[in-house]
């Protein structure tokens, strides 16, 4: 059977399997934008997503300090803030890093305690020694010498430490400090991280508010248009009035092409601020933010200070800085005095005699003359202290600062967001009157198009308005020190962060999680704390530093 190839029929089928996979438009996906709910259509790979830098594929991923369960960081999944919370305290390398300056400063406390206790060492040494012994005559024949000695030690010793004038204690209290400082350092820097991801989360929500405003803007543009050259048509205007229609519709176009960039950029830098590294697109919860509260808040500012004044970890770590280094002054208000130091060594001998060893060692010693480096050495350590006070007063100024600029902020947006409301609401009806004005020809379309940009103000500055109140009450909160209410810091003593203003009201955020929530999750951390490390933590409180004594 003779089969003959005709062109006609291979297009036809080429036209059918077109038609079982149809190939969109690219101006109509240039005007139509992505749906503001899904992410955008971009194709990945399987091999693209998800990625690790090379030093994740070398050394691995962050091991950051987890409480409760590890959260999935499948970004196809809808994302919320509380989910994307999770994955940036998971995942943040700038945690993994305080983790490990609180894992350093743990090692040095062991390395200080242990001037406490005694060391046993037991060692053995073999020594074989050959040197030449000299000439000698053997059977008429001239030969040399030698001589050959051996000699083996093998004992055991435990020595300890009876008195160093307290040096021992002080670097103790140094190092318990400085573990404090570490430990509050952590808890501060998971704050940081939250309101990072906080920030970018309300950033990509607001853009992808815009690119609605412009999609929207974009479907007016075309209306518009369509109606002057409805009226053209017939007559009720001129060919060259649809010239500033059209003028119109490409600027809207533009600026949706603008949106959609904003859009992609803000998903970057919700990933970065995750510490996730992927090309797939974020998916983002269709669920609207609530709209603000238009109640002004009846807590007073100075509550709020008061507030961040009793929470705030970095004050906490800037004072354990403090009382660390009123150790370093009585340390070096040792070295320049009387020093005594005591210690005792009992060993057992084997070889090469069997028996009891013991030492007992105690030595006086003063700086009578160092050329003044004892002295230096305390006023270097005094000057160091000094300046870490001012600096914990620079730090409160600084947090004061924060809290009113937040304050004030958010206060602000509420006012705002009420007044663009009613913008809105007024520039809708001042278009529709405008349009429905221009299809009966009574204005032209530069009315219309002055119209459509007073109403695309408005809605611009509405969004603009709702999520800079949700960032500034993100904000707020962290400058309060109340972002993070499932971290407790593992230092002995510490509160939990304080719920309640001074004048008894409990404080609100839009973004805070639910009381019974921060219980759970205060239990669970209490919980969560290892014997070891608690063992550590724990030690003698009575050995103050210069810094915590009374005046």
């Amino acid at each position: 059977m003779c089969v003959t190839f005709c062109p006609r029929a291979s297009r036809l089928a080429l036209l059918f399997l077109a038609g079982l996979n149809p190939v969109t438009n690219p101006a109509d996906a240039q005007t139509s934008g992505p749906d503001p709910g899904k992410p955008p259509p971009v194709r990945i790979a399987p091999s693209d997503a998800p990625r690790q830098t090379p030093a994740q594929e070398k050394y691995g991923l962050p091991r950051n300090p987890i409480v409760g369960q590890p959260e999935d960081v499948d970004l196809s999944k809808p994302l919320t803030l509380e989910r994307a919370i999770r994955i940036g305290l998971q995942r943040q390398n700038s945690i993994a890093i305080s983790r490990t300056q609180s894992d350093a400063a743990s090692a040095r406390l062991v390395q200080a305690r242990a001037a406490y206790f005694p060391t046993i060492q037991p060692s053995y040494r073999y020594n074989y020694n050959l040197q030449p012994g000299g000439l000698f005559f053997v059977g008429g024949q001239l030969i040399a010498g030698s001589t050959v000695n051996e000699n083996i030690n093998t004992n055991i010793v435990a020595s300890m430490l009876l008195l160093d004038s307290g040096q021992r204690e002080a670097r103790v209290g140094l190092s318990r400090r400085n573990l404090f400082a570490t430990e509050y350092g952590l808890g501060n820097e998971r704050q940081n991280v939250i309101l990072s991801v906080t920030e970018a989360y309300y950033s990509l929500l607001r853009t992808r508010a815009l690119l609605r405003v412009q999609e929207q803007t974009v479907a007016r543009a075309r209306t518009n248009l369509e109606s002057i050259q409805a009226q053209v048509s017939v007559g009720n205007a001129a060919q060259a009035d649809t010239l500033q229609a059209e003028a119109d519709l490409a600027n809207a176009e533009v600026n949706l092409l603008q949106a959609q960039v904003d859009y992609d950029v803000a998903q970057a830098q919700l990933k970065n601020a995750m510490g996730v590294v992927s090309y797939e697109p974020i998916r983002l919860a269709s669920e609207d933010v609530p709209p603000p509260p238009t109640d002004p808040d009846a807590s007073s500012l100075e509550e709020y200070v008061s507030l961040a004044f009793n929470n705030r970890l970095d004050l906490k770590q800037q004072q354990e800085r403090i009382n660390a280094l009123g150790y370093n002054v009585r340390l070096a208000r040792i070295n320049a005095g009387l020093n005594i130091a005591a210690n005792l060594q009992q060993g057992f001998q084997m070889d090469p005699n069997t028996g009891e060893t013991r030492v007992f060692g105690l030595s006086v010693s003063y700086p009578l003359f160092d050329a003044g480096n004892a002295r230096a050495a305390i006023h270097e350590s005094r000057a160091n202290l000094e300046a870490e006070r001012r600096t914990l007063d620079q730090l409160q100024q600084t947090v004061r600062f924060n809290v009113e600029q937040a304050y004030r902020t958010r206060e602000q947006a509420r006012r705002r967001y009420a007044a663009s409301l009613k913008a809105v609401q007024a520039a809708q009806l001042n278009y529709d009157a405008a349009l429905e004005r221009q299809k009966q020809g009574v204005v032209n379309i530069l009315d219309v198009i002055n119209a459509q940009l007073q109403l695309v103000n408005a809605q611009v500055s509405n969004v603009q308005a709702t999520y800079d109140y949700y960032i500034a009450d993100a904000r707020l909160q962290r400058a309060v020190g109340l972002n993070d209410p499932e971290y407790r810091p593992r230092v002995p003593g510490a509160n939990p962060p304080k719920v309640t203003l001074d004048s008894g009201r409990p404080v609100s955020f839009f973004s805070m999680l639910s009381r019974d929530t921060m219980d759970r999750s205060m239990l669970h951390s209490n919980l969560s704390l290892s014997s070891r490390r608690s063992g550590l933590l724990s030690g003698r409180e009575d050995l103050l530093p210069v810094a915590e004594r009374k005046p």
